[in-house]
């Protein structure tokens, strides 16, 4: 005989229920304790637990090559407005020292309308070299956003790491009609089954991840096994934590469509609490009623008290 049939019969000779009565039977089931424990019913204490709702992000290890590119024309540009303005500035001087030969008459016209000549030319390429390293940060700004932007126009971190190969770029983005209004500073995320620790770098005003929705820019240490192109998932937290408990799924019994676990209480009694499923939390669900930290539930036989349950006598009074 199936052991599970077995111990069905066995309890169902020594079982106790209160007035229970309908579809969804609600009393508590009373069995002794070496029963309990002959049928294999194992209980586990509910720990509090504190989540957030979430909002899926995905995205993938970036290439840093197009970026590095990026950074070293801004450099460029950046020592060609430094050039720029530095013979401007030579020129001023020049010029100063022109006007005031020829108002002294110590020298020619031509020398001084040379010298005026020659400081338009160099403030004319001071400004189309400033303008050309305005439109590359605007264009940057455009793509990465404001924040990396900052970043390229100074050198500043995470750039030297990415290029000692001791810092990797990741992209994330959310599914179209989901935002957040401020990303999380740290996130944990996956990639190729490694945790990926990220850390906020900041959002991007395109799309950079898989989802076509508002992406936002991550750094991460590089970490083995994680190439460029390795997709990254992560939950983003979008709202404040809820306190609840975390019930494992073994926990949980169905009857007539309904999620079920069984509470222990003194004197081996089991009480079906029904509960909400709707948050899913690891191997089991986040629950927020009708539950809390320390309470004792069947996490193995729950389908033995689940039949007993069903099978209980009705109440005299019930119709």
């Amino acid at each position: 005989m199936n052991r599970s049939v077995y111990w069905f019969c066995r309890l169902a000779t020594l079982l106790v229920c209160l007035p229970i009565g309908g579809q969804a039977a609600a009393g508590p089931i009373v069995i002794d304790g070496q029963t309990s424990h002959q049928a294999g019913i194992v209980l586990a204490t509910l720990q509090a637990s504190r989540i957030a709702r979430s909002i899926p992000a995905l995205g993938m290890v970036l290439d840093p090559a197009p970026l590095l590119r990026l950074s070293g024309n801004l450099a460029k540009l950046k020592a060609q407005v430094t050039a720029a303005k530095a013979k401007a500035g030579l020129e001023r001087q020049q010029m100063s020292q022109a006007s005031s030969l020829f108002k002294h008459q110590t020298t020619s016209l031509a020398n001084y309308q040379k010298a005026a000549e020659d400081l338009a030319a160099n403030e004319a390429l001071l400004k189309v070299a400033q303008a050309k390293r305005a439109a590359e940060l605007a264009a940057t700004q455009a793509t990465w956003g404001p924040v990396m932007a900052g970043i390229l126009r100074h050198d500043g971190a995470p750039l030297p790491q990415v290029v000692a190969g001791k810092a990797m770029l990741v992209s994330l983005s959310l599914r179209p009609g989901t935002a957040l209004r401020t990303p999380p500073q740290q996130v944990e995320a996956e990639a190729a089954g490694t945790r990926l620790p990220l850390r906020l770098i900041g959002p991007v005003p395109g799309m950079l991840g898989r989802y076509p929705g508002q992406s936002f820019l991550y750094q991460a240490a590089v970490q083995p096994g994680v190439p460029v192109g390795t997709t990254v998932s992560a939950s983003l937290p979008a709202g404040l934590e809820r306190t609840g408990v975390r019930v494992p799924a073994s926990a949980v019994v169905w009857q007539h469509g309904h999620a079920l676990v069984f509470r222990a209480d003194k004197g081996n009694r089991y009480e079906p609490v029904r509960i909400a499923t709707d948050t899913r939390s690891g191997n089991g669900y986040f629950v927020t009623a009708k539950l809390a930290a320390g309470d004792r539930v069947a996490v193995r036989g729950g389908a033995i008290l689940l039949g007993l349950l069903e099978h209980a006598p009705a109440h005299p009074d019930d119709d």
